[in-house]
Parts: C-alpha cells; sequence; structure tokens
C-alpha cells in the first residue's frame, strides 16, 4: 500500500511538470537550445522547450538568453509558441516617443500609397506620412523606398498608436546643408555648366544641380553683340563662369562672356572643309557636335548615306565623326554639317570593287512574296523574284530560296541604296531553250511534278513546265487526274498549244496519233494486191481477225 501510494505521488509531480508555468500575455526570459529549420527552441524552465520562429531572433545563435512573451498557444507539431515581437513593437514605440519629445529623425521603410498620403514602417511600427509633408518634387510620385523623416505627431491613447511624420522638413534640412556645402566650394572664375530654369527681360536665371540659382545677364552673355540671349530656352544647359560669389547671402552672378575669346572668330575652317566632331547631344532631329569650341548641328538626314533613320543607334555622346561643314555663320554662330558629305556612298564603294556582273557571297536576311533582302556586310542587297528564276511559274520568292541562307549572287547593279543581285543569271534562259528546240506537234517526254482538279503540270526540262487539262490525259471520260496519273510518273505527252510561256500538252491526242499510226500499219499489211482497199471497219475487222487466229 505505501510503495502504490508513493507511484502515485511520483506521477502527479511528473504530471505537474508538465503543466505551464506562465500564462498568456506573460513576459518569459530563456536561453536558445537550438536551431531546427525555420524556428528555434528555447529552454524557458518548462519540461518540454517552447519554440520562437527564426525570423524573430535575428542574429541570435544558440546558447544566447531572449525574452519574449509566452503567447498561449502550441504550433502544428504541438510546442508551444513564443514571440519577441510584442516587446520589439514595446521598444520601438518607446524609441519613436523619445523622437518625438526630442525632434530625433527616424528611419522609415515606404510601405504602400494610402489616401492623400502614404503609409510607412519604422521598425515594425506602422505610422503615416501625408502629401503635404513628403517633400515630393514636382513629378515626383513617390518618396524614396527607405529615407529619414521626423515625428510630427505621436499619439498613443488608443490600442493602435497614431503616430504621423514628415519627410519635408528633411529634404529643407538636406538640400540646405548641401547648398552650403556647394557655396563653399564655388570661387570666382570657376567655369560650371548651369543650366536655364527661368528667363526675364534683362537675362536668364540658371541653377547648378538645381540646388545653386544664380543670375546671368544679357550684358554678360557674348562679346559678340550680334548674339542675343533670347536664343536660350527653358530646360538649355550652358557652360559659363562664376563672375561673382556672395556666399553671405548666397547669391552668383554668371558670365558666358568672360569664358574665352570669341571662338567663332578665330575658327580657321569654312564651307566645304572636313572637320573632326564630337558628338554632343541627341535629339529628333540629328546630333548636336563640337567642333573645337563651336556647337554645331548635323540633320539625321546627313548623318548616313544608307541609314539616317537609324541615327540613335549608330551614334552615341562622345563619339568623334568626321564631318563636312556645309553652312557657316560667324555672326549669327550657325554650324551645319554632314557626315554622309565627308564619306564616299558605300553602294558607289562597293560596285568599284565588285562591279556589275560580279560573283559575291551573301546571306539572306528575309524573304517576302516577291523580293528577299541579303546581308552583305555593311550594305545590303535585294534580289527580285525576277532576277531569282527563270520559271514564270513561281510566284512566291521562298519557293527559290529553299536551302542554305548563305550563297553566291550576281551583282545586277544598283537600286537605290542597294545592290540589285541575281540568282538565275548563272544559267542560261531554259525556257527560250525548249522554246527553240520545240513547236506544237512535237512529243516530249516529262515528270508528274504536280496534280490539281483542272489538270495535271509536268516538269519537262530544268524550271520548264507543261501543263495537261484533265480532258487531255486519256480517251475515257476521267473526273481528276489522279484517276490516271500519279506524282512522280514518267509520261510522254505531245505539245497541242504553246502561248508564251504556256505550253499546253495531251495525252490523248498522243494516243489518238498512235491510233491513227496503228490503222494506218494494218492498212498497209492487210491491203490485198491490185484490189480495192474495203471499208476501214473491214480492215479492222480483219485485223482482229488475225491477231484471234494468232
Amino acid at each position: 500500500m505505501e510503495n502504490t501510494q508513493s507511484e502515485f505521488q511520483k506521477l502527479l509531480e511528473e504530471e505537474s511538470q508538465n503543466l505551464n508555468f506562465y500564462s498568456r500575455g506573460e513576459k518569459v526570459k530563456g536561453k536558445i537550445v537550438r536551431i531546427q529549420d525555420d524556428v528555434a527552441f528555447v529552454d524557458i524552465g518548462q519540461k518540454t522547450e517552447v519554440v520562437i520562429p527564426v525570423d524573430e531572433i535575428e542574429s541570435l545563435k544558440e546558447g544566447d538568453e531572449i525574452e519574449a512573451i509566452y503567447l498561449g498557444r502550441r504550433n502544428k507539431e504541438g510546442y508551444q509558441v513564443i514571440s519577441r515581437k510584442p516587446l520589439i513593437v514595446q521598444q520601438t514605440l518607446k524609441q519613436l516617443e523619445d523622437a518625438f519629445t526630442n525632434k530625433e529623425r527616424v528611419k522609415v521603410k515606404l510601405d504602400r500609397k494610402a489616401q492623400k498620403g502614404f503609409i510607412v514602417s519604422i521598425n515594425g511600427v506602422k505610422a503615416y506620412l501625408p502629401y503635404s509633408e513628403s517633400g515630393l518634387k514636382k513629378g515626383e510620385e513617390f518618396p524614396p523606398a527607405e529615407f529619414e523623416a521626423y515625428i510630427i505627431k505621436f499619439d498613443k491613447a488608443k490600442k493602435v498608436p497614431n503616430i504621423v511624420i514628415s519627410r519635408k522638413q528633411v529634404v529643407e534640412e538636406d538640400l540646405k546643408k548641401k547648398k552650403d556645402e556647394i557655396f563653399e566650394l564655388l570661387k570666382e572664375g570657376m567655369e560650371v555648366e548651369g543650366k536655364v530654369v527661368k528667363k526675364l527681360d534683362n537675362g536668364v536665371v540658371l541653377s547648378l544641380d538645381d540646388i545653386i540659382f544664380g543670375f546671368l545677364p544679357k550684358s554678360l552673355y557674348s562679346w559678340d553683340k550680334s548674339r542675343s540671349i533670347d536664343e536660350l530656352s527653358v530646360g538649355d544647359k550652358i557652360k559659363v563662369m562664376i563672375k561673382e560669389v556672395d556666399k553671405e547671402n548666397q547669391k552668383v552672378l554668371f558670365s558666358k562672356r568672360d569664358l574665352e575669346p570669341n571662338p567663332w572668330k578665330e575658327f580657321d575652317k569654312d564651307v566645304g572643309d572636313v572637320v573632326e566632331a564630337v558628338v554632343s547631344d541627341i535629339n529628333d532631329y540629328g546630333l548636336i557636335v563640337k567642333v573645337g569650341q563651336l556647337e554645331g548641328f548635323i540633320h539625321k538626314n546627313e548623318t548616313s548615306h544608307l541609314y539616317p533613320q537609324k541615327y540613335k543607334s549608330l551614334f552615341k555622346k562622345g563619339d568623334k565623326v568626321e564631318a563636312k561643314i556645309l553652312e557657316l555663320d560667324r555672326d549669327k554662330r550657325r554650324l551645319k554639317l554632314s557626315i554622309k558629305a565627308a564619306e564616299p556612298h558605300p553602294i558607289d564603294k562597293f560596285l568599284e570593287e565588285n562591279p556589275e556582273g560580279s560573283v559575291v557571297k551573301g546571306e539572306i536576311k528575309d524573304i517576302k512574296n516577291k523580293v528577299a533582302f541579303i546581308d552583305l556586310g555593311e550594305i545590303e542587297g535585294i534580289l527580285h523574284l525576277e532576277d531569282a528564276t527563270w520559271n514564270p511559274k513561281i510566284k512566291n520568292i521562298g519557293q527559290v530560296l529553299k536551302g542554305p541562307r548563305v550563297r553566291e549572287f550576281k551583282v545586277l547593279g544598283r537600286e537605290d541604296n542597294k545592290i540589285r543581285l541575281g540568282l538565275k543569271q548563272f544559267t542560261e534562259n531554259p525556257w527560250e531553250k525548249f522554246l527553240n528546240q520545240h513547236k506544237v506537234g512535237d512529243v516530249v517526254k516529262g515528270k508528274v511534278k504536280k496534280l490539281i482538279d483542272r489538270g495535271a503540270f509536268v516538269e519537262l526540262y530544268n524550271d520548264v513546265e507543261g501543263f495537261i487539262p484533265v480532258k487531255e490525259i486519256s480517251k475515257e471520260k476521267i473526273e481528276i487526274p489522279s484517276d490516271k496519273l500519279s506524282l512522280g510518273q514518267e509520261i510522254e505527252a505531245k505539245i497541242i498549244k504553246i502561248k508564251g510561256n504556256d505550253i499546253i500538252l495531251s495525252i490523248k491526242a498522243l494516243e489518238k496519233d498512235k491510233e491513227k499510226e496503228e490503222i494506218k500499219k494494218v492498212i498497209e499489211k492487210v491491203k490485198p494486191k491490185g484490189e480495192g482497199l474495203g471499208t476501214l471497219g473491214e480492215l479492222i475487222k480483219q485485223k482482229l481477225k488475225e491477231r484471234g487466229k494468232a
């Protein structure tokens, strides 16, 4: 009896160790004993370990101690779950409240767009950024993915704290800091690039990196009085010199005139000269180039003999090109040039190296219905159906160009900005040869090439074809050609009509001719000497009778 009570007491003690020592929401401390897959196992003093998701332990490792909240629920494997998120949120809220009180910046991550603003995350705590406090410039739709901001409202009276932030003040502070730094670097006589942001009656306002703003008066625009500052437009970028700097009031006076002596007057080239130009910009009309210190323009139609429409892909900023001066107006500071005028036409050069009749190798690049385009390297060749085959029956050039993509072609001459090529010129005209050797009434041999409801096409010689109408296939009445003929069948037929390149054949006519010849032979054989011929029917009967006896 005593032993039984002892065992019962032991069971109670073991069972009590399996009971939860903690209540839901209670803070617990423990040690990470192992990390496995997506959870970490933590010893918090119970008989069974509890688990916490690995994404909540950050850089912690096995053996480290942690604090967490007991959630009072089990995962699918049956382990009790703890979480650090509530503690992190509490810590973050405390940090945010301190930042709000002390007017300190906080790091923010953009979450999503909301009505009249954005939802952001501050270390897992949601906050609101109104559009009016976003600091966005005109044209900007979203703030950066991560940025700094000030907390302008912190209300934790409700269950979910109401936190409002402002990025605008940070942007203004950073801009002012950068502006102060740049002003410290600016010196009189320094050359900079400015962008026109505003035009006034007496000059233009220029910006440096959209941070520093200064003034370029008309009087300091150019030494050449014939040139006007009105030629500038908002958005133009120009090189200027810093004339004066007022760092205290942060004002800058620019001068374009003092950069250098008038380059247009010193330019020693003229119309017709070939010069080296550097592409400085590309727009919808052509290339803006620098020729020494001058700015010139090459219209897109003057960029290439062959592909002016592709000028945006043919050139890039910084490219050096040779161009011929087409127009030079020193007073109006106007310089127009042409790249294509400075070099021989590629087609002329090609034909000089490969005159008509030459054989060249090219790759078939594109095949249309009646034309193919051939890659000849720098230039393009064109092959028309009429130059690809002697066969007038072929209606699609693709039928001729089956096989290798790279092949030899005959040079036939120039066609606009392409080289006209030929294939059939490698052989004599088979139609001409055939029609010179045959006439109506001739018997020819051929192979059935194609069957259609109306008849059969027969290959007679190379690309030469003839046609047998269905009614000319046999003396017997047939509905379709395949009743008597098959593809590839060797046949013999009589030419009954030639019109242009149309050759009409007849097997039936040949059969009739053979029948007549047979009858003629019968007549000659059975005709008694010195007697009349008798009737045709009698002769045939006689011939058949003799065959029967045989």
